[in-house]
C-alpha cells in the first residue's frame, strides 16, 4: 500500500522524529518513531522493507507474555 521509499538512502532517519519522505500527504513524520518507542518497550522489534514506487512493509514482532 502506497509508493514506498528508497530504504537504502533513508535508513538511518527512518525512525527518527520529524522525518518524512513524501511531501504530497500530511503528516508530521512521528508514526514511525512512535510506533518504535512502543514496540521497543514491549520487548518486540520492528522490521520495515520498502521499494520506490513498489510498496513497503512493515513486521512488528512482539513477545508471547501470555503464561
Amino acid at each position: 500500500n502506497g509508493i514506498g521509499f528508497d530504504a537504502t538512502k533513508y535508513a538511518d532517519k527512518l525512525f527518527q522524529p520529524f522525518q518524512r519522505f513524501h511531501t504530497h500527504v500530511e503528516g508530521k513524520g512521528l508514526g514511525m518513531y512512535l510506533i518504535k518507542t512502543q514496540v521497543e518497550a514491549l520487548g518486540g522489534q520492528i522490521e520495515v522493507t520498502s521499494v520506490l514506487t513498489k510498496g513497503t512493509s512493515v513486521q512488528i514482532s512482539l513477545p508471547n507474555t501470555s503464561y
